[in-house]
Formats: structure tokens, sequence, C-alpha cells
């Protein structure tokens, strides 16, 4: 369901010759090596762009693991969390901490000599520092706070940190003699910002407002903060109604408001010389960043450096001279660096893209810069290749890999990516991505996987997804697209399913699969579906509105829109009317037409259903009212919950699960696999 959109970009899943098997497991990659990649955190680089720290988190599998314990839930996995240095120039990463260590949150401290991070330490994080040239890492002392973030003073003289207070001894009393009970949506606990020195001691708390600080940063000169505020720690106030303001880092004066109403809002950003601060908004949209705001820090100027663009804002940096900044936006299915001018005057693309015949290389991840706002980091993929630490050179417009921290997945097998258009009814021309299997042959396309993305305000791109890759390499052709609702193709595609969820949707994917069936690369006799979240919902309602596609995956499925609204975190209030045009005590008719459950007595589709019992965005619920309306309705069906998973699946063990039980209900209820004989589809839509 809907994410704001640096979750929804950071949250994007890409791709991979195989003959049919008739087991997952004969085929690479399977389940376990999808599980056992590594994956990449935050990348961060030293001021004078001489160094990046990344961490590297490592999963394990034994396989020949037993149960340490009636309760034990690990499935032979576990996890191992490290942080790794390395030189830009070239070289080999050092790591810096021991395996078996949980850390995240790298920072170079201002003069590089050290770096900072989190660990945690008895199950609460701590803040640890390590020289760059080696030795043991130390713990800064913060009293009895827990810290979430921080930051160094441009001096290096003070640690600003985000915490939430202690609790009081008259708390604890309070709330262990009324049993635990709580005032239900009003007991988030606010992080607040303090300060303690470099060296450790007892910390000061740096901003005196009620209001839960969702971020800061420190100015240049180190006497004042800008701080991303929200009314509280919900995570439905603290991602659409969050505001900026700039304060005295020495609390002299109150703090000043500068956004000038609560939002969606993005990286935010002082420049070099402390003159303006930047950030992204969403102006006149939900979650869809289209606005670089700059202001004059100490001056009433104020305007949109991203005017002469339609974007989706990904993150940005200011260039060394503070007069222009480099922007990351999301364009349709790839990546686009463009150096604006600081009065939005210009606009001037940057070349982006790797060695010659590499795939398109997609950012997915936090873009960070050396002081002269020359040299970028993130991370990047691209189809045949997972996230791996990226430098992008904006002077010689050169990328590099220093590491590949998944050089097995070079030998997997792999498909052709493509990008796809076809004319939806209404007009519009629509994308996807179509990965399409080894397997096909001139006039007999392979089985074709739906699979559309979530959100619905997300999008998919040419990076990778392991989801895609693993069904690519069972034979399948997978279909990913790119309906209206989701980011990357400006504001109009946006808005264009605002109060028409569902409809607008199905028009436009199953315009898209009758493009391809008609073009020869899909099979209408051989269509399967399956998604999760947003394609979740987008599952529920086709299978109530076709009979077209042999076998269904809803995994973590939205299916009664009121039931969202009034249960998940995020999804009521400005989300709902932005989604909706209303919400369900007013404009009930609205959330009925969307609502995927009065199309529940329609299902014909053997439809598998994932859920995750801690899930919080999309609620447990969800799946218990699907499976109950197939059982009622005679239709094949399977419900598997997961312990303690939230909206997106943590446990190797389950992700190894539900991809196997994917995998194998599509092969269960394929016409060629099962031996069965070719039946008449009905027509395309309905």
């Amino acid at each position: 369901m809907l994410l704001t959109a640096r979750v929804a970009l950071a949250c994007l899943l890409a791709e991979v010759v195989v003959v049919l098997p008739t087991t997952a497991a004969e085929t690479s990659p399977t389940a376990v090596e999808i599980a056992s990649l590594r994956s990449l955190g935050s990348v961060e680089i030293s001021s004078d762009g001489r160094l990046i720290a990344y961490t590297v988190t490592t999963p394990k599998f034994d396989p020949d693991a037993k149960p340490k314990d009636d309760d034990d839930g690990s499935g032979g996995w576990s996890n191992s969390t490290q942080l790794f240095l390395l030189a830009v120039a070239g070289g080999r990463p050092l790591p810096m901490t021991a395996k078996g260590a949980d850390v995240s949150s790298p920072a170079f401290t201002p003069d590089g000599r050290s770096l900072a991070f989190l660990r945690k330490v008895s199950g609460k994080l701590k803040l640890h520092l390590i020289l760059v040239d080696g030795g043991e890492a130390a713990a800064i002392d913060t009293g009895k706070l827990d810290p979430t973030a921080f930051a160094f003073s441009p001096d290096g003289s003070k640690i600003a940190l985000l915490a939430e207070r202690p609790r009081s001894e008259e708390r604890k009393r309070e709330t262990f003699q009324r049993g635990g009970a709580r005032p239900w949506g009003r007991d988030w606990e606010p992080s607040r910002l303090w300060i303690v020195p470099a060296s450790g001691g007892d910390p000061v708390e740096a901003y005196a407002g009620p209001e839960h600080v969702v971020a800061f940063l420190w100015s240049p000169d180190g006497k004042r903060f800008s701080l991303v505020l929200a009314p509280s720690s919900d995570p439905y106030e603290s991602g659409n109604c969050a505001w900026i303001a700039i304060s005295p880092t020495d609390g002299s004066a109150p703090a000043r408001q500068v956004s000038s109403e609560p939002a969606n809002l993005g990286e935010v950003a002082f420049s070099p010389d402390g003159r303006f601060l930047a950030w992204e908004q969403g102006v006149g949209t939900l979650s869809l960043l289209n606005h670089l705001v700059v202001v004059e820090v100490d001056g009433p100027g104020r305007w949109n450096a991203a005017a002469r663009l339609d974007p989706t804002l990904a993150g940005f940096v200011w260039r060394g001279d503070s007069r222009s900044l480099t922007a990351h936006v999301a364009e349709k299915t790839r990546s686009r660096f463009v150096e604006l001018g600081l009065d939005g005057s210009r606009v001037r693309d940057i070349p982006f893209a790797g060695p010659a015949g590499e795939p398109a290389r997609i950012v997915n991840g936090a873009v960070r810069s050396d002081r002269s706002g020359n040299v970028l980091v993130f991370p990047s993929s691209t189809y045949v290749q997972p996230r791996n630490p990226t430098v992008f050179d904006l002077a010689t417009s050169t990328v590099r890999v220093p590491e590949n921290l998944n050089p097995a997945a070079a030998a997997w097998p792999r498909g052709r990516l493509e990008v796809v258009s076809w004319k939806s009814p209404e007009g519009p021309t629509i994308e996807g991505v179509m990965l399409t299997s080894p397997a096909a042959k001139p006039g007999a396309p392979p089985p074709l996987m739906v699979m559309p993305h979530g959100g619905p305000d997300g999008v998919t791109t040419e990076a990778f997804s392991w989801w895609a890759t693993y069904f690519a390499a069972r034979g399948y052709s997978v279909f990913r697209p790119n309906y209206r609702g989701g980011i990357g193709y400006g504001i109009e595609f946006y808005a264009a399913n605002r109060g028409r969820l569902g409809p607008i949707e199905f028009m436009d994917i199953e315009s898209g699969v009758d493009a391809l069936v008609a073009r020869g690369l899909a099979d209408p006799r051989r269509l399967f579906y399956g998604g999760w979240s947003w394609g979740g919902y987008l599952t529920t309602w086709t299978i109530g509105h076709t009979a077209r596609y042999r076998a269904a995956v809803a995994g973590a499925a939205v299916v009664d829109t009121a039931h969202q609204y009034v249960t998940s975190d995020v999804n009521h209030g400005v989300a709902a009317a932005w989604e909706f045009k209303g919400n369900p005590w007013k404009q009930l008719e609205h959330f009925d037409r969307s609502n995927p459950m009065r199309s529940l007595g329609s299902v014909t589709t053997p439809t598998l259903v994932i859920h995750g019992e801690a899930d919080i965005r999309v609620p447990f619920a969800n799946g218990q009212i699907l499976w109950r309306a197939l059982v009622d309705q005679g239709v094949e069906t399977e419900f598997w919950a997961y312990p303690r998973e939230p909206h997106g699946f943590k446990e190797k063990a389950h992700v190894v699960h539900f991809l196997e039980r994917w995998a194998e209900w599509y092969r269960r209820h394929d016409l060629t696999l099962s031996g069965g004989s070719p039946n008449s589809p009905p027509a395309p839509g309905r």
C-alpha cells in the first residue's frame, strides 16, 4: 500500500535460460540462493572524496541446523552486518567491524580520520567510533539515550543525535499500575534532539519544542539546525504532515518554520556557504516529490529550482560553489541526473551510463557527495546485478562499481529485458518492464507472469529484482506494468487514478496483456498473476473481474478498502483523501467502488494467499477476509500466515518458503506441466 516517495523508491524490487523445470530446486537461482544475496546498506563518502564507507548484510544458511527450542523460527538462518571502508581510487574493501556485529548508519567525522556508526548492544543501539586506519571501535557515552540517528558538528567537537527521552520511574509505575493499558493512537513517543561532546558525556536537549524530530542537519557554521518536525512519531503524521524549521543550536531563540505547510518531504540540505536551505517536497500531490524548494536562510527568497521539470525527485546534492545543485530524477524506468541552476533557470543533463554494453544502471538509494559536489556515491544496480556501492564522477561522467557484492549472480541464467509500451483504452501510452524467458521460442511463447508494482505510487524500473529473476529462471516471462497512478511519469500520470482506484489500473494492465498476446509474446492459455501490497490489491481486484488467469498469488494484499482505512498505520487522512477523494464516513461510495471485496463472489481463479501476521501497513485481517471469501465460494486456495513478519518480510526462512510456495502454485496450475489440455480462455478483460 502507499509509501512515501522516499520509501517507495527505496523499496523498488529486477531480472534472468531455462527450460521449464519439474521442481524449483533444479534451477538457479534457487529460493535459498535468492535469500542468500548480500544486501547493501547506506553508502557514505568522506568530505575530501578519498574514502567511502558502507554496510553489508550477509545471510548465512545452515541446512543441518536443528531448532534450539520449541519457539525457534529461524529455519537455520542468521545474518551478519559489517562496516566496510574502501578507497575511491580503488583497492580491496577493508572490514572495519567483525562478522556478527549488527551495525548501521556509518558517518565520517569532519576531518575524515574516523568513522562513527550505530551498533546494537544487548538489543539497544549504541554509538561507536573507529579510526579509518584501523583499531578497535570505542563506544561513545550518550548516557541513558539509545540514539537512532546522529551527526557531528562541522568542527567535530559535538555530536547531535535523535533519541526518545528515557522513561521516568513515575511513567513506568503508572504503566505498571494500569496493567499496560495504553491510549490507542496517542502513545507514539517523539524523538528528541540532543547534543553530547564528541568524546561522550551527559546529553543536553537541543530543541525544546513538543514536536517529534524526524530529521536534522547542522548548518555549515554549526550555529543552526534545520529540523524536520511532525506532530508525533506516528508513521502517518511523520510521513505526511511534516514541516521544516530552523533553530539555533544553543536554544537562544525559538525555531522558525520555513516550509509553507505540512507535507511529505524528502532530502534536506544546507548550501555549502550556509546561505540557502533546499528540500524536496510534493506540491499538489501526496507522495510524488516534484518540487526542489530553495529558501534564503536569512531572507525572504523562496523558489522551486526544478520548475523547468515535471520530475520525480529522488535525491539531490549541492555543488561546492553553492550556485547549483545536482538532482537525481527517477524518470520512467531509468535514472537521470541533472544540474540545476540555483534560481531554477538552468537545467543541464549529466550523462549517466556505465561501460558500453552494460545494461541500464539504476540508482536505488540515497545520493551523497564530497565537499566539492563533484563525486557522488550511492547504491545502484542493473537488471542482472544486485545493488552495489557506486561512484559517479561528475567531471568526467564516469561510473564505477568498486565492489561486486554478489559475484555468484553472474553465473545465473539470463533472460532478456526490454521496455514495452501500448495504448490504454483511454488513450495514454503505458509502459512496462518485460523480462522475456530464455525458454521462449518463435511461435511458442512461454507462460506469462503479470506482477504489478506496489504503492500504488510506485514504479517498476530496470533495476535488479530478485522476484523477477527467480520466476524468469523458472520459465516465465515476467511482465511488470507501470500503470497510471505511479511515479516517474509526471504529475498528470501520477494523479490519473485518483478517485478511480481499481478500474484504472485494471484497464491499463489488461490492455498491456492483450498487447503482449497480440504480439505473440504471451500465450493466452498460460497467464498467471501475482503481486505484493498494492500489487496484491490489484491481484484481488483482477481475479474478481476476469477469469483469464490460470492461477494467482495475493501477497500482503489490500482486500477491504474501508478496513484498510481504519487499521493501516498510514492509509487514512490525507492519504485516503488523495487516493479516494474522501473518507469512508462521508464518501463511502468512493471506497465501495474501489473495494475488491465487492467482487469476491465472482472469483473462480485458484488463488494463494500470503500475509505477515505483524503487518501494520496492510493488516493481517485483509488476508483472512480474502481466504474466507475464497473458501466460501469453493475456490481452490491456500493461506500461508507468517509469524513476526511486517509488510516487507525480514526472515530468510519465510522468504524461501513463500517463493517456493508461489512457484509451486503456478507450476501446479500450468496446463503443460500438469498434463492438462488447453482451455479456451475468457475474452480479454472479462
